[in-house]
């Protein structure tokens, strides 16, 4: 197994370290915000806002992101993303108002929208179709340790940054980051001879990428409703401490790492899409169980092997989708894909905010119903096409 994870090229190699860093220092930061926003006094509703805002932002840029990367090159659209990500995270550290964090939300989204089209379609030219889904694995892995790294980080930071606010200071090495990461993709050779062709958007092409958008929407929408809460949920349904959350996160992330680089090996013998649906199904079950957990120790194990079923599987869609598209279209499908999820995810923490300051409960069955609907909608989709 491990020769297949061998021969990379040096810039495949430097992506794939800029993913890392990438997931250390979001991660940190998507653990710490609700936190941090909770200390300046704002309740799930507020949350809500700011993550819609965000999200809102990438989803419209989205639209156009898979058209820009081609025009600006992969590279330099990731470049632009990386200064956009840098000024949103200062903004946060030393402008703490609502409008403030708003803008940054919207910067940050901005930024996501135009990174993540550019960096699977530069990843996918530094590599065989035969390969790609081993390299994609290895790029999601090892981001997924480094996610696993940024959740540990995040609640451990607060603590020893001991202050006012150890939350800002906790930003402030997040916003410290990014030009590090920054570094890791200026160094990769630029895309040499790329022709912008203009796509012409035939009914196969938009059949096509609806396909694979409808089930990412259904869930984006279930995600959006619960997932950015899970700190907090813990904190109000248990009493949790932040260190201990922080290492929960870290130990489900860790786990998912090192399983992503198994996964090409099952799909390879069972196929994407029984992969796919096997792994998310399964995790379906166990979201809706989360409300009945006793104790936080249960919850944490439930949650644990929900989200690592859950996420494991990212690479094996992202290749399983690349199959279907030319390199021309690949970066728009990809953008428009996204879109989708984004779109619906934005809706769902708009939802999920003001549910759950109603109920604790009722957000993971919702979750639930739009997970089984998805993979329901997935399997009736592509259950022929291997």
């Amino acid at each position: 197994m491990l020769e297949n994870y061998r021969g990379f090229s040096r810039d495949a190699k430097l992506v794939v370290v800029y993913s890392f860093l990438g997931w250390l220092g979001g991660n940190i930061a998507w653990f710490i915000l609700p936190f941090y926003y909770s200390s300046l006094g704002m309740n799930f509703s507020k949350i809500g806002i700011l993550f819609s805002v965000s999200t809102i932002a990438q989803a419209l840029v989205l639209l156009i992101a898979g058209h820009v990367s081609v025009r600006l090159g992969y590279r330099r659209t990731i470049l632009v993303a990386v200064g956009m990500f840098f000024a949103a995270r200062l903004l946060q550290v030393f402008m703490p108002y609502f409008w403030t964090f708003a803008i940054a939300s919207a910067v940050l989204g901005v930024g996501m929208a135009l990174e993540g089209p550019a960096l699977m379609s530069l990843l996918s030219e530094e590599v065989s179709d035969e390969r790609r889904h081993y390299l994609f694995s290895l790029n999601a892995a090892l981001g997924t340790i480094g996610s696993a790294l940024g959740m540990y980080l995040g609640g451990l930071l607060p603590k020893i940054f001991n202050g006012s606010n150890p939350y800002k200071m906790t930003l402030l090495f997040v916003a410290l980051l990014v030009p590090v990461q920054g570094l890791f993709i200026f160094m990769v050779s630029p895309v040499l001879r790329r022709e912008e062709k203009k796509l012409r958007f035939e009914r196969e092409l938009v059949v096509k990428i609806a396909k694979f958008s409808l089930p990412s929407a259904l869930i984006g929408l279930g995600a959006g409703v619960t997932i950015p809460y899970m700190g907090l949920w813990f904190n109000k349904r248990f009493g949790t401490s932040l260190e201990s959350i922080g290492g929960l996160f870290a130990i489900q992330q860790f786990i998912m790492g090192i399983g992503t680089f198994i996964l090409p090996v099952i799909a390879d013998k069972v196929g994407s899409v029984k992969t796919i649906v096997g792994f998310n199904g399964s995790a379906t079950f166990l979201i809706l169980s989360m409300p009945f957990s006793p104790s936080f120790p249960i919850a944490a194990v439930i949650y644990t092997i929900r989200t690592i079923l859950m996420n494991i599987v990212n690479p094996i869609w992202d290749s399983f989708m690349m199959r279907f598209f030319t390199k021309e279209e690949r970066s728009t499908a990809v953008a428009l894909r996204n879109f989708s999820w984004t779109t619906t995810f934005g809706i769902g923490q708009l939802i999920g905010g003001k549910v759950f300051d109603l109920s604790l409960v009722m957000p993971f069955f919702v979750t639930g119903i739009l997970y089984g609907l998805s993979m329901i909608t997935f399997w009736m989709l592509f259950s022929k096409e291997e």
